[in-house]
């Protein structure tokens, strides 16, 4: 199934650095959107009547400029599903999730940036794509490419790499809220156990349909990473509440690691032809 009903975009709105498609930065807040769109040149904004506008521009890098788009994708994976599948079906082929979290490691403070290395799936929206054996994981070169860009922001000492959680339950699974509320405290407090970075509600889902998209691509190292058709990325702003200028802080953050990582993205990428893979459904 074609079409992109939903964000009101065209195949030509995806189109850039040299066939590879835009990269493109997903938040799920539309002003987290708007801001990052403030770190682009050139930008053009496309409303869209259901809150998802789509905010084109270019990031300037020493490797050449890279288009880029920033659209938000409201809450949760049900919603990150239509946005993300709909922008693949269009040719994207670069995905990096830019949201907010709460911290489950006591190592990992407020005001931190996560960049995800896996995602616990504790959500049923990519049990509809493949069984829930399949492992959601960011691919390697995704994961290299965010922690360059928190190394080139001077952010390395507030950024964490590794495990995180994505629910489809905010009340009751991560605070406890309801008749479940002690089964599901057990659990938040096994996955901080188990290692466990932080809890979002997105992650997983992108990681899935990005492998998913890839399936049937297998390339050797020396391919790099331009070999793999569809990558996805999240990067994590660690919350410290409501309001809190510690959560500000970790907004800030997390957007320019983001921003840095796919100027280093697209330094990766450069210099070899991308293989098909976008559009497989």
């Amino acid at each position: 199934m074609a079409g992109a009903y939903h964000i009101g975009l065209e195949p030509k709105h995806l189109d850039g650095n040299v066939g590879l498609g835009r990269y493109v930065f997903l938040p799920g807040d539309r002003s987290r959107a708007e801001r990052i769109a403030a770190r682009f040149e050139d930008v053009e904004t496309v409303d869209n009547p259901r809150g998802h506008a789509s905010h084109f521009g270019v990031l300037p890098s020493e490797s050449g400029p890279v288009d880029v788009l920033a659209i938000s994708t409201g809450m949760g994976p049900a919603s990150v599903e239509i946005v993300a599948h709909e922008l693949l079906e269009l040719g994207a082929r670069r995905l990096v999730r830019v949201g907010s979290s709460g911290g489950l490691a006591p190592e990992v403070p407020k005001g931190s940036v996560v960049v995800a290395t896996g995602a616990v799936r504790d959500e049923s929206t990519s049990d509809r794509w493949t069984p829930r054996e399949y492992p959601a994981l960011c691919r390697p070169e995704a994961v290299a490419a965010m922690c360059a860009g928190a190394r080139a922001a001077g952010l390395a000492e507030h950024t964490f790499a590794g495990l995180v959680h994505s629910k489809d339950s905010y009340f009751g699974r991560e605070y406890g809220v309801g008749p479940r509320g002690e089964e599901n405290v057990r659990y938040m407090r096994m996955l901080t156990e188990t290692g466990v970075l932080a809890t979002e509600m997105e992650a997983s889902l992108l990681f899935v349909l990005a492998a998913c998209r890839s399936a049937g691509a297998a390339v050797p190292l020396s391919v790099g990473s331009a070999g793999v058709p569809v990558q996805a990325a999240a990067v994590l702003a660690v919350y410290g509440g409501v309001g809190a200028e510690l959560t500000a802080t970790a907004d800030a953050r997390a957007i320019t690691v983001a921003v840095e990582g796919v100027r280093a993205w697209a330094a990766q990428d450069r210099g070899r032809p991308p293989l098909p893979g976008a559009g497989r459904w």
